[in-house]
């Protein structure tokens, strides 16, 4: 089971295209995960360079079974719309499904 995304945690592409981007506040501010508010599928993301498909970049995918303010929790290894993958989570909290 994969480490819970939070904002600020890093996202990137596979073969990386420039440096690693953040996951943008708010996130879930009601839902602290070691600190920092949970991350969450719909949240969004940085966008990769040239990103020109509105709306900006988001979190596409979540778990199928942990919901944090009735959205899907991001963890490491879910993806964005555009493709890129969370490179981190909370060590410390692990998230199923």
């Amino acid at each position: 089971m994969p480490p819970a995304a939070r904002i600020t945690d890093l996202h990137t592409s596979v073969p990386p295209v420039g440096p690693p981007l953040p996951i943008l506040p708010p996130g879930c501010t009601t839902v602290l995960i070691g600190g920092l508010p949970a991350a969450r599928a719909f949240d969004m993301v940085t966008p990769p360079p040239g990103w020109v498909v509105p709306p900006p970049d988001m979190i596409a995918k979540g778990s199928a079974t942990v919901f944090i303010g009735g959205m899907p929790a991001a963890r490491m290894g879910d993806t964005t719309a555009s493709g890129r993958i969370i490179l981190a989570g909370c060590p410390t909290v692990i998230i199923g499904g």
